[in-house]
């Protein structure tokens, strides 16, 4: 039984830039116009002749595996898939489109087996074998291969946080040395590192002395969030930054004295204009010609 094993994955291997061509032929009859996108499709990063011997080592792994080391042959799997997925990330190709693609693969490596096993009278048993073997590599090449999307759609959602994050946290400059940073909306622990980070860049690169952390925006205010608040400040100070508390509303006041958080060792003002006069800015009226 071995010895027919053996015949089939050596006319995989045979086969293996045939196999990516049939697979072609197949899903032409299917959906000529992703294989019309496929053909005119050319990538950056590989010529056409490159990703024609990239594929067939993907099929030339699976027709080893065959009569092969199952375990050895799963990690070489692993590995193109993961490089496989990592390129056509790069090369903006569809999800969708590869993993299509796949289920064509199977279609022709079985069609190929199908001729095969006429020619070497293989046994149900031959042909289970095989599968059982050629199924689980192309499982774990849509899993590896879904990876790459996962991992690139979450750096993508990552960044498009931090730019939001940035937009509602901005650090506004007022004069040489006083900057103002309003925090809107909740202050959990996600916002707290952030804030922490850009505070600490910021006022190191603007050269601050005073920053105003103005709270007005501010849900609601807990032990969790005056924590993170003197978190901020305690590093700021080691940057010799003095920071001042503006926005306290009435609730917050008494949401902060009902919970004991004791304020005392930071400068607070109930508005950001109070802050600013106490450190040095004077109202002039604006004189209009």
């Amino acid at each position: 039984m071995r010895e027919n094993l053996r015949v089939i994955g050596e006319k995989i291997v045979e086969n293996r830039y045939d196999v990516n061509k049939l697979a072609m032929e197949l899903r032409m009859v299917e959906d000529p116009e992703v294989v019309q996108r496929i053909q005119n499709r050319s990538f950056s990063s590989m010529t056409a002749e490159e990703a024609e011997e990239f594929t067939a080592t993907f099929v030339r792994y699976l027709g080893e595996a065959v009569y092969g080391d199952e375990k050895y042959y799963f990690e070489l799997v692993t590995d193109w898939s993961k490089k496989a997925g990592e390129l056509a990330v790069n090369e903006d190709v569809p999800l969708e489109e590869s993993l299509d693609g796949l289920r064509f693969f199977r279609k022709a490596i079985l069609q190929i087996l199908k001729q095969e096993a006429e020619q070497v009278h293989l046994t149900i048993e031959d042909v289970i074998d095989i599968c059982s073997i050629i199924d689980p590599l192309l499982d774990r090449c849509i899993y590896c291969f879904s990876l790459a999307y996962i991992a690139d759609h979450k750096e993508v959602v990552r960044k498009a946080h931090a730019n939001v994050q940035q937009l509602l946290m901005p650090i506004v400059p007022v004069s040489n040395g006083a900057a103002v940073l309003p925090i809107i909306g909740e202050l959990d622990e996600e916002r707290s590192h952030f804030i922490l980070e850009k505070a600490l860049e910021q006022c190191s690169k603007l050269k601050v002395t005073y920053l105003i952390i103005d709270l007005s925006g501010i849900v609601i205010i807990d032990t969790m969030v005056a924590h993170n608040l003197f978190r901020v400040v305690n590093a700021l100070k080691l940057l010799g930054v003095t920071t001042i508390i503006t926005g306290m509303r009435a609730e917050l006041t008494q949401t902060v004295v009902s919970l004991g958080i004791d304020f005392k060792d930071i400068t607070t003002y109930s508005s950001l204009q109070k802050a600013l006069e106490a450190i040095g800015f004077i109202q002039r009226q604006l004189q209009v010609k």
